[in-house]
Parts: C-alpha cells; sequence; structure tokens
C-alpha cells in the first residue's frame, strides 16, 4: 500500500513547480520543432545548417564559425527578429527553458497576492525582475 505525505503541498508550491514542469516540456518540444524546420527550410536560416554542421563537426570555434557561415554573430536575441525561421525558433525555445523560473516565479506571486501574502509576492517579483533583466542581459552577477 502507498503511503502518502501527511501534509498537503502549499497551492503556491504546487503552482510553481507545475509551471516549471509544463514550461520545460514545452521548450524541449519547441527545440525539438527548431532543427526539424531548419533541415526542411534551409535557406530561411540565420545560419545554412549544412554549413554550420560540417563547421561544428570539423572542430572550429564559434566566432569562426558565425564569421563563415553568418556573416558575424546578430547578437544574443537575433531570434527576436528571425522568430518564424528554424534556428530563430530554435533559440526561442531556449531562451522560454532557460528563463522557466520567471514564469513560475509570476505564477507563484500571484498565487501570494490571492492569498494576501504580499512579502511573499514582492519577493517572488523582486527574484523574478532579477531573472528577466538578466535574461535580456541588462543585470550580471557574480
Amino acid at each position: 500500500m502507498e503511503s502518502r505525505p501527511k501534509y498537503k503541498i502549499p497551492v503556491e508550491q504546487a503552482v510553481y513547480g507545475d509551471t516549471v514542469y509544463w514550461v520545460t516540456i514545452l521548450a524541449a518540444i519547441i527545440c525539438m520543432i527548431g532543427p526539424l524546420v531548419s533541415m526542411v527550410f534551409v535557406d530561411d536560416n540565420v545560419l545554412n545548417p549544412h554549413y554550420l554542421f560540417a563547421a561544428i563537426f570539423a572542430g572550429k570555434d564559434s566566432e569562426t564559425i558565425w564569421k563563415e557561415v553568418g556573416n558575424g554573430f546578430p547578437g544574443g536575441h537575433f531570434w527576436w527578429y528571425h522568430f518564424g525561421t528554424g534556428d530563430g525558433f530554435t533559440q526561442f525555445g531556449l531562451v522560454l527553458g532557460c528563463s522557466v523560473a520567471l514564469w513560475a516565479l509570476l505564477a507563484a506571486a500571484l498565487v501570494y497576492l490571492r492569498k494576501r501574502v504580499l512579502l511573499y509576492a514582492l519577493l517572488a517579483l523582486w527574484v523574478a525582475a532579477m531573472v528577466a533583466l538578466s535574461t535580456v542581459g541588462l543585470m550580471e552577477t557574480h
């Protein structure tokens, strides 16, 4: 017989965990679809996948690859302007997966606000703001 915990998981923690789970699943699916789109629509990419994979397997560094295959690095958030391309869509999936804590913290903050636990809501929003600023490159911590 399976034993269950004697206490109930708080709603805000369940919401945080569920958000992390489902956004991670979504990001993984996007990161699987993006390369397929890249291979089907080879000419509609920031980096031609044939030349990209050849350069990677040749052992070239990222700076050389961007210079030879992509005419230079377009910036960390190039996916914003190339969302409809396979590699832009894949990059979006990576950004979504890396920022999963942001979305979970926002969801948990909403639950805290509904429960009128303002300190935890403000702390969740504070950490979410730090994640957002780090994601867009405006804040670095060491």
